[in-house]
C-alpha cells in the first residue's frame, strides 16, 4: 500500500509539521508514501526525506493525473482558496481511497460560534464587526442557519465524496459530529475520526532533565488575535509578581513586539524574562527538557504541536479551554486549562498550574512516558494505516464495524 499526503500549500517549513511529519512517519512502518502539491518557487531546492510530486492546480484536476498516480490512498488537506468537492471527484475517478485531513478544532460552521467571537469586540472594532456582533445575538437560529447554508453544504459534501475525514483531537471530533448532526447528517459520524498530530522524532527521544522552575512560551507573536500577544503578556507579568521563584522564556516571531509590550513591567519581572527571536529546534529541546511548564495563551488552534513537543519533554502545559489542549492536558494529569478565555482565567490556570509542581502532583517521567507513544510519528501513522486499511476492507465487506482510530493507554481512567 502506498499512502500519500495532497497538500497544495506545501512549503520547506512543513517538513517540520504534520504535513511532512505524516509520510516520514509512514516510511518509518515501511509504507510508501510521498507529498503531492502544487510547483513553487519556494520548492525548487527542497529534498526532503520523502518524494515530492509538483503539478499545476490545473494538472490536479484532471482525472489523468490520479489514474497514473501510484498511490493508493491520499490524505488531502483542504485546498485553499476554492471549493474543494470537484478535485475528490477526480482523486475517486482514479480509483484513490481519500481521506480529509481538516486541520481543524471542528468549528467548521453553524451551530458553533466563530473564532472571532473569542477576540474581545474592542481589539476588533470596526462598524462592520458591531453590526454582525449584534445580529449574531439576536438573530433566529433559522437565520444563522441559512447564512451557514453554502459553507456546510461544502463541508458535508466533502465529506460525503471521500472515505473518511481525520480531525486532530477528541472534541475537534466531537464539534465536528455536532455540526454534522446538527444538519441531518448522522450518516456521516461512521466517517470520522480523530487522530493526533505528530511530533518530530527528537522530542520522544532523550530524558527530561532536571526540572527548574521555569515556563516556556513560544508562537506566531505577531499573530496578536490568534496568539492573544497582549494577553500573554499581561498574564506572564501578573505570574511573576506573584511568583518570584520563577522565570519566563518567550521566543517565536514579533519578539520585539513582544519586547515593546513589556517595557512597562516592573524590573524584577523584566528581569526575569528572556525574549528571543529565532531559536533552532535543538535549543528548543533544550529549553522544554528543563522547564516545569509550558504557556499557551492562543485563542483558537487545530492542535498545538508546540504544546505537543513539551509534553514529550516532561512539561505541563497551561492555557487556554482549546479543544486541543484539553486533550493535551488529559484531565490534569499532564496540564491545567483554564475554564474561560478571560485574562484572570488564564492567569489562574498558569498560576494553579506551578502550584501543582510545588506539591508534586507532576512527574515528568510519567508524562513524557505517557505521552511519546501516542505522539511518536510512527504511532500517528499506523493509525492512519489502519483506518486506510479498514476503509480497503469495509468496502470488501460492507457490513463491517469502524475501525478505532487512535488507542490511548496511561492513567486508568483512560484505560
Amino acid at each position: 500500500m502506498k499512502i500519500s499526503v495532497f497538500f497544495d500549500l506545501y512549503c520547506p517549513f512543513h517538513e517540520l509539521k504534520d504535513p511532512g511529519q505524516i509520510p516520514l512517519g509512514l516510511m518509518d512502518i515501511g509504507i510508501n508514501s510521498s507529498v503531492i502539491t502544487t510547483a513553487k518557487k519556494d520548492l525548487e531546492n527542497c529534498n526532503p526525506k520523502f518524494p515530492l510530486v509538483q503539478r499545476t492546480l490545473k494538472e490536479f484536476y484532471d482525472e489523468e493525473f490520479w489514474l497514473k498516480n501510484d498511490s493508493d490512498a491520499i490524505i488531502a488537506y483542504p485546498l485553499q482558496g476554492a471549493y474543494y468537492s470537484p478535485l475528490i471527484v477526480k482523486m475517486k475517478q482514479g480509483k484513490k481511497k481519500v481521506f480529509l485531513k481538516f486541520d481543524s478544532d471542528g468549528r467548521m460552521a453553524y451551530p458553533l460560534k466563530r473564532h472571532s467571537f473569542r477576540v474581545p469586540l474592542r481589539e476588533r472594532f470596526t462598524a462592520r464587526n458591531l453590526v454582525s456582533d449584534v445580529w449574531w445575538h439576536l438573530a433566529s437560529e433559522s437565520a444563522k442557519r441559512n447564512r451557514h447554508a453554502k459553507v456546510a453544504a461544502e463541508i458535508i459534501k466533502q465529506i460525503e465524496l471521500s472515505d473518511g475525514a481525520i480531525i486532530e483531537s477528541p472534541e475537534a471530533l466531537t464539534n465536528l459530529n455536532y455540526f454534522l448532526a446538527s444538519w441531518c447528517r448522522t450518516d456521516l459520524l461512521e466517517k470520522t475520526y480523530f487522530v493526533p498530530n505528530p511530533v518530530t522524532p527528537e522530542f520522544v527521544e532523550g530524558k527530561p532533565g532536571k526540572k527548574e522552575n521555569v515556563a516556556v512560551s513560544y508562537g506566531r507573536w505577531d499573530d496578536f488575535r490568534q496568539k492573544n500577544t497582549a494577553v500573554m503578556v499581561e498574564t506572564v507579568v501578573e505570574f511573576l509578581k506573584e511568583r518570584k521563584d520563577y522565570r519566563f522564556i518567550i521566543f517565536g516571531n514579533g519578539s520585539e513586539q513582544v519586547k515593546k509590550l513589556f517595557e512597562a513591567a516592573p524590573e524584577n519581572v523584566i528581569d526575569r524574562i528572556e525574549i528571543l527571536g529565532f531559536v533552532e529546534r535543538e535549543k528548543i529541546k533544550s529549553f522544554l527538557m528543563n522547564s516545569k511548564i509550558f504557556f499557551v495563551p492562543s485563542r483558537w488552534e487545530s492542535f498545538s504541536i508546540a504544546s505537543a513537543e513539551a509534553l514529550c519533554t516532561g512539561c505541563s502545559i497551561a492555557g487556554t479551554p482549546l479543544e486541543s489542549l484539553n486533550f493535551l492536558s488529559m484531565q490534569g494529569f499532564s496540564g491545567t486549562t483554564a475554564p474561560l478565555f478571560d485574562k484572570k482565567a488564564i492567569f489562574a490556570a498558569l498560576l494553579q498550574d506551578a502550584i501543582k509542581w510545588d506539591n508534586g502532583k507532576y512527574d515528568p517521567q510519567k508524562i513524557a512516558e505517557f505521552w511519546r507513544p501516542i505522539l511518536d510519528r510512527k504511532s500517528v501513522a499506523k493509525s492512519l494505516q489502519n483506518i486506510a486499511e479498514a476503509s480497503r476492507k469495509q468496502q470488501l465487506n460492507p457490513n463491517g464495524t469502524k475501525p478505532i482510530s487512535h488507542d490511548l493507554k496511561g492513567p486508568k481512567m483512560f484505560s
